[in-house]
């Protein structure tokens, strides 16, 4: 199954979830929400992750999406519904409640991975979640980060990502033929190779992200 067919059924299957699991009043809220990250694989999966655990006395809709922080490809997010936060950790390929936001969290060791040694110190830097920036959909402009690789504006992107620009001759590196020009080889086969294709890559000065980007080059979404 290609990744767009891949992102099309996780709609749908937010859709359900909302039309079953929320309340009435507030499913238009959260299609809309929905509709506005439709091409935001981690945002998705956040959903229906939220929306198919979601307790029948609650029948929440999320209304916002906070980001406070962001380490490689994983994503430290706030979630909120009218009446509850909630903090979540987060890919483009699966999403971890971690608790109730500001009340106990249910795996306080992930949150080592953002260098915090427990909860309290991390609720001492971050006692609100109104007060952390929106999650931007990696399609929006002017997005922060990469909508195939998570790279933030500024940082290479991962070795592989259809977005990145290839700095011999400026095309899709991932489309090009530089990288076997460059390596002398017709095919990338092994860690050998891979680790001195990006060896060669940093000698020559890798293209770091930017959103200027993604207008011209496959999304997550597109291929």
């Amino acid at each position: 199954m290609k990744l767009f067919e891949k992102v099309e059924k996780i709609v749908k299957e937010v859709e359900l979830f909302i039309q079953y699991g929320v309340q009435e009043s507030e499913q238009q809220r959260a299609l809309d929400l929905l509709q506005r990250y439709r091409d935001d694989t981690l945002a998705l999966r956040l959903m229906r992750t939220f929306y198919s655990s979601l307790p029948e006395i609650r029948e929440e809709a999320i209304v916002r999406i906070a980001l406070i922080q962001k380490k490689d490809d994983i994503f430290l997010l706030g979630l909120s519904s009218a009446t509850h936060n909630y903090l979540y950790l987060a890919t483009d390929q699966k999403a971890v409640l971690l608790g109730e936001y500001g009340q106990e969290v249910v795996e306080p060791e992930m949150l080592a991975l953002f260098g915090y040694a427990d909860a309290k110190d991390f609720f001492e830097k971050y006692p609100e979640l109104a007060a952390c920036e929106e999650y931007e959909s990696a399609r929006s402009a002017g997005a922060r980060f990469c909508p195939v690789c998570s790279a933030a504006v500024g940082e290479p992107h991962l070795l592989g990502c259809l977005i990145e620009i290839c700095p011999w001759c400026d095309g899709q590196f991932s489309y090009c033929g530089c990288r076997f020009e460059q390596l002398g080889i017709d095919v990338l086969e092994g860690e050998e190779e891979l680790e001195e294709l990006e060896r060669i890559l940093q000698e020559k000065g890798r293209i770091p992200y930017t959103p200027g980007q993604c207008p011209s080059s496959p999304s997550a979404a597109d291929e």
